[in-house]
């Protein structure tokens, strides 16, 4: 029965009640059993209908939430059935909570149908149409006084243009999370995020320590801007990216015009075809230069800029200006967490221990996979152990570990060299390297520790980058190859070069990079290979948001993800989640401490997997 409260409540009549018809009725105590199992089971459904109406009391009529499809309890009665003491930490908390399912956040982002946006013609909207910032806002819709640990809390946004009034389509481009930065940070993104493509979102967030909780809301990128987004991923955009190549004889060189599309004749076909490495660049002009007098690529900085910023859109402009990467105001920007346990949860239930992260494949998907409590990472799937440097230099012990790919993983490279200072000594420069391409080498003979790093082969889009072309190796070359035998830890970043060469040649490129490594461990199955993916980064020019957005990042990683869903056998390090939520500003190349996390993972992969 319900009280006046609309909370159930136990009536001692219905009992009575029921012992009467026992007598009366000469019923069995099997008969007996029964009555009192469906009695029992009425009251759990009143007591279910009773939490979702206190979640739902305060939305508005328009829409609907959408149940959430999980069993609070599911993870602690797992422990209980298996008997096992987990000892309770403070610095823990958030693993208390059960785990909710969590969705594929961009995966309307990235899709941005007809049905997202009401067929709505975007060439055709003035500015003052498009989503503001400034009138956009979100409120909390299951509002309290105070929360407790492991509930959820409710963040509605609505969207609405720079006129204020509400828009009547979806996809906008937000990034959420709730944090806290009193002495230590602590954040975490959302759980779910529902489009309901009619210009509202809702949001849902595991609070998952106490004290005091801030809300914020960042529009990314409103929808209107997805046009110029989406020449960005067909490779349109990338059409204006151009590099420079420097041929050289004895004493005559000569600058040529280079990309990775096919050229007017007459031009120099350089491409590596078997790991999709196209690349072209136009004949020198004198004669006694060659095509095979190719020593020297760099980036035409000055050409592509302008190129890119000259063939946007006024709307285009106007909205990577004004609308980009701007938080949203709210009703409440904060709460207050109680250092308790909401009441449907079962306080007395323990931490559980999570097992250690192992190689088990590449994330379907982009979710929320982790949280930031008092300043470090936690994923939520499974424990990262935490290493000083003797305990790392312990895990690095026998350890080749070859590491490719772009400036965001040679800062891995970087943290070995400057935090372990102490025990790995750098070794020289090759003659003619550059430091920003390699090969970089550490060593310590005495532990048989090796570390390298090379970049990835073309594109290289870096504007200050000179790099000598015998340098240049593409990483499934480098895994054919056999060079480094079987005995070795390959670390893969592909992305921040290839956004602008747009999804066809990026997928071309990872296709070739799948090949080498399924070969390379059906060789050598001792061998590991592990992928560290994107991160966020900074926007500081237009013609850098336009090539390089958080919505085009995001859309190579789903493509990358989805590519290696089929190989089990290579570790994956998530950087988007880390720095989705970190208290850093964005940035291409995150803080130390940020690539900090990413070694702890790496080296839990290495040497703790099997614990």
């Amino acid at each position: 029965m319900l009280n006046s409260a609309g909370r159930p409540e136990f009536c001692p009549t219905m009992l009575r009640h029921l012992v009467s018809i026992f007598y009366s009725c000469h019923c069995t105590m099997k008969t007996f059993y029964a009555m009192l199992l469906i009695m029992f089971g009425t009251s759990l459904v009143i007591v279910f209908n009773s939490k979702f109406n206190d979640l739902t009391r305060n939305q508005t009529p328009d829409f609907q939430i959408q149940p959430m499809r999980y069993d609070r309890r599911t993870i602690p009665q797992m422990a209980a059935k298996q008997n096992r003491s987990y000892p309770r930490n403070g610095d823990q908390h958030a693993r208390t909570c059960p785990k909710r399912p969590t969705t594929n956040v961009y995966k309307t982002y990235l899709k941005g149908d007809d049905k997202t946006t009401n067929n709505t013609n975007f060439s055709q909207l003035d500015f003052l149409e498009t989503t503001s910032p400034k009138f956009t806002t979100f409120s909390i819709i299951n509002e309290k006084n105070s929360y407790k640990l492991c509930e959820l809390l409710v963040v509605k946004i609505e969207s609405r243009d720079w006129k204020n009034n509400s828009k009547t389509y979806g996809g906008d481009f937000f990034r959420l999370k709730i944090f806290s930065e009193d002495q230590v940070y602590s954040a975490a993104g959302e759980d779910e995020l529902i489009d309901f493509q009619n210009g509202t979102y809702l949001a849902f967030f595991t609070l998952r320590w106490s004290g005091k909780v801030k809300v914020q809301v960042k529009l990314i990128h409103p929808v209107e801007v997805l046009p110029q987004m989406r020449l960005t991923l067909t490779g349109r955009t990338g059409m204006n990216s151009t590099f420079v190549g420097i041929f050289v004889n004895k004493n005559i060189s000569e600058e040529v015009f280079c990309r990775y599309v096919v050229l007017e004749p007459p031009f120099c076909n350089l491409s590596d075809p078997l790991t999709h490495g196209p690349w072209f660049c136009k004949k020198p002009t004198d004669s006694r230069l060659t095509c095979d007098d190719w020593k020297w690529h760099k980036k035409n900085k000055k050409g592509t800029f302008l190129k890119l910023e000259e063939n946007l859109t006024p709307l285009s402009k106007e909205l990577l200006t004004k609308s980009h990467m701007v938080n949203i105001p709210g009703n409440r920007h904060s709460i207050i967490v109680e250092e308790k346990y909401g009441e449907d949860f079962l306080e007395q239930e323990a931490v559980m221990t999570l097992p250690y992260c192992s190689m088990k494949g590449v994330p379907n998907g982009i979710h929320n996979t982790g949280h930031f409590f008092k300043d470090v990472w936690y994923p939520h799937e499974c424990t990262v152990k935490h290493f000083t440097v003797e305990t790392g230099m312990k895990c690095l012990a026998n350890q080749n570990l070859v590491l490719l790919g772009d400036s965001t993983i040679r800062q891995v490279f970087e943290y070995f060299r400057d935090v372990y200072k102490k025990y790995l000594k750098e070794l020289p420069l090759p003659e003619g390297a550059y430091s920003g391409y390699g090969p970089l080498r550490l060593q310590n003979e005495k532990s048989n520790t090796f570390i390298e790093f090379h970049f990835h082969g073309l594109p290289s889009s870096g504007s200050k980058l000179l790099l000598r072309t015998d340098y240049i190796e593409f990483i499934a070359n480098r895994l054919n190859s056999g060079r480094d035998g079987c005995e070795v830890v390959y670390v893969l970043s592909v992305w921040a070069h290839f956004i602008a060469a747009g999804k066809e040649f990026y997928l071309q490129r990872l296709l070739a990079i799948k090949e080498a490594v399924k070969a390379l461990l059906d060789r050598c199955p001792t061998t590991k290979v592990i992928i560290k993916g994107a991160n966020t980064k900074d926007h500081p020019a237009l013609w850098i948001a336009v090539i390089s957005s958080e919505w085009n990042i995001a859309a190579h990683e789903a493509d990358l993800r989805e590519l290696f869903q089929d190989e089990k056998r290579v570790g994956f390090i998530d950087a988007l989640e880390i720095t989705k939520v970190q208290k850093y500003k964005d940035n291409v190349h995150p803080n130390r401490k940020i690539v900090g996390e990413l070694v702890n993972r790496l080296l839990t992969y290495l040497c703790c997997s099997n614990l």
